[in-house]
């Protein structure tokens, strides 16, 4: 499965790069894996209300809100899990 990062999580991995480069490496090792094999033991959720059509991988602190198919996973957003979902 591909791999495609909106500009918005690009931003945000840069970000978490700078001040905690051990968890950006946990969360691109866990995208990696997750897509070679999404039928892992990987922490989803299926989220419901206004983000209803998205997924959430737990990684760490942080949530990954993402959507995907058989051939591509859209990275929507990387956050800190008390700002997740506050958007």
């Amino acid at each position: 499965m591909e791999i495609k990062y909106s500009e918005k999580a690009v931003k945000q991995l840069k970000k978490i790069c700078k001040g905690d480069k051990k968890s950006a490496s946990m969360i691109i090792g866990a995208l990696e894996s997750y897509s070679q094999n999404p039928k892992g033991n990987f922490d989803i959720k299926i989220l419901k209300g206004r983000y209803d059509e998205f997924k959430r991988l737990r990684v760490g602190k942080y949530r990954i809100i993402f959507e995907d198919d058989d051939r591509i996973m859209l990275i929507y957003e990387i956050k800190h899990r008390q700002e997740a979902y506050d958007d």
